[in-house]
């Protein structure tokens, strides 16, 4: 059996676009010609997860019934601009998502297993499109679903159990034989879904919002892929978010440990977790963009780039910090953490300063109402705790164990937006140093250290 496979990832603004699928399948075309073995993990359509969102709610009042509507509208005229005629192929998966939404109704509770379920039928509605769209042109074609394929790991808490699970993502010889056969030269293209996986029991759980990246990564990494494109809506990836930043340039090649960092504080073009799965393979990554497929994007791989102190300026827009204080409260760092997880926050990360503990964190549950706007004290009354809830990270990240960031910020800064800096943080051994800024200044802190670290002192 040869090893040449490939994974391809097309967003939500790729596979909504008639005029992108040209490409999808030039792109197909252009692996299969070199002997590659292609699967084709596909988004929801644009905007779709966040209808389905809205329509959590909206099954709660009883008020599904046209939203669905709407939905299975938006496909169709869809399916009718590829010239598909698919009403009955999607007409079960309109099916499933009326019987979810009447018994959310029914028992007036969006449970996050009932969550997960719902906004997984984005995902099976758009590759179910894409499977016929590929098939139609002759290609020799296998759809999955992608919770046969990728199996979840158990989380602490329920939310997250459905909503961001993790996967094991082992090489599995048995998978690539599974769905290419024993003859791996015979042109198959394998069509999954990105977003949802299964847990032990067979219920559907969601990789978090974002998550099409992640299933591409565990499943580039167990049937042993050499390559994982990642088709968006930009060039690749930038030293600042282009739509805040018009000056952003685009970075040529990233090595694995940067892009993760970029990942983590806040950059949108991939999600953290696709790159320990690449890297422990050897995955190399190329994002590029669907309208402008002749770029040849941004490369990740062992690959540094110019190691200059700072190579990015990335946010989180918001966040929330929290300082525990006390002798003994290392002792109780994950009780913390689990209680915090439970109530639906993510844990962006958290550290020790003399005897307090610091978490920031972000709240994802969006089944209820948002808790960041209760005091949290009332959730550890026997904690001396500091809150500050409206803020937001503007995080540089740079050469790895830079030593002298505090000496670089002093030079180019002269101390003008010191009062705007409500704390900071020099993580991960020296790679990235964090601002933790009100939320109405994270803008215009982040194009001030654009210009000062990137724009003055790198080449690119």
């Amino acid at each position: 059996m040869t090893n040449k496979m490939v994974v391809l990832k097309f967003g939500g603004s790729s596979v909504a676009e008639p005029r992108h699928w040209q490409s999808i399948a030039e792109r197909l075309h252009y692996h299969i010609d070199n002997q590659y073995c292609p699967l084709l993990v596909l988004s929801a359509l644009k905007n779709v997860s966040n209808q389905l969102e809205e329509l959590l709610h909206q099954a709660i009042d009883g008020k599904h019934n046209e939203a669905i509507n709407h939905l299975k509208k938006q496909h169709l005229n869809f399916s009718q601009q590829l010239d598909l005629d698919l009403e009955q192929q999607l007409q079960p998966w309109f099916n499933q998502l009326d019987a979810d939404c009447i018994s959310i109704y029914q028992k007036q509770h969006v449970s996050p297993a009932a969550h997960a379920r719902v906004l997984a039928v984005g995902e099976l509605l758009s590759t179910t499109i894409g499977a016929e769209y590929l098939d139609q042109r002759g290609f020799n074609l296998s759809w999955q679903d992608s919770r046969k394929l990728l199996k979840s790991t158990a989380q602490r808490d329920q939310w997250h159990h459905y909503t961001s699970a993790e996967c094991e993502y082992n090489y599995d010889a048995q998978m690539v034989e599974r769905l290419y056969g024993n003859n791996q030269q015979n042109n198959k293209v394998v069509v999954t879904q990105g977003f949802i996986a299964s847990d032990s029991r067979g219920n559907t759980v969601l990789l978090g919002r974002e998550g099409s990246d992640t299933s591409a990564a565990y499943l580039a990494a167990m049937i042993g892929a050499k390559k994982l494109e990642i088709w968006t809506d930009v060039t690749g990836v930038f030293t600042a978010n282009p739509r805040d930043i018009e000056s952003a340039r685009q970075l040529p090649y990233l090595s694995y440990r940067q892009s993760y960092l970029m990942a983590k504080y806040g950059a949108k073009v991939l999600h953290s977790r696709v790159l320990k799965p690449v890297e422990q393979n050897g995955v190399i990554v190329n994002v590029r963009s669907t309208g402008q497929a002749a770029h040849s994007g941004t490369i990740i791989s062992s690959k540094s780039a110019e190691q200059s102190p700072v190579i990015a300026v990335v946010t989180e827009p918001k966040a929330i910090r929290l300082v525990f204080k006390g002798q003994k409260i290392s002792e109780q760092c994950q009780q913390i953490i689990n209680q915090l997880n439970s109530f639906g926050f993510d844990i962006l990360f958290d550290g020790h300063r003399n005897d307090e503990y610091y978490v920031i964190v972000k709240y994802v549950n969006s089944d209820k109402a948002l808790f960041a706007q209760m005091d949290l004290k009332v959730s550890f009354p026997n904690e001396n705790l500091d809150i500050y809830y409206d803020g937001a990270l503007v995080t540089l990240v740079g050469r790895a164990n830079y030593e002298d960031w505090n000496n670089l910020l002093e030079e180019r800064l002269k101390h003008q937006d010191c009062e705007r800096v409500v704390d900071y943080f020099l993580n991960d051994c020296g790679s990235t140093y964090t601002l933790f800024v009100a939320s109405s200044d994270y803008l215009s802190i982040s194009q001030l250290l654009h210009h000062e670290f990137v724009e003055k002192l790198i080449k690119i």
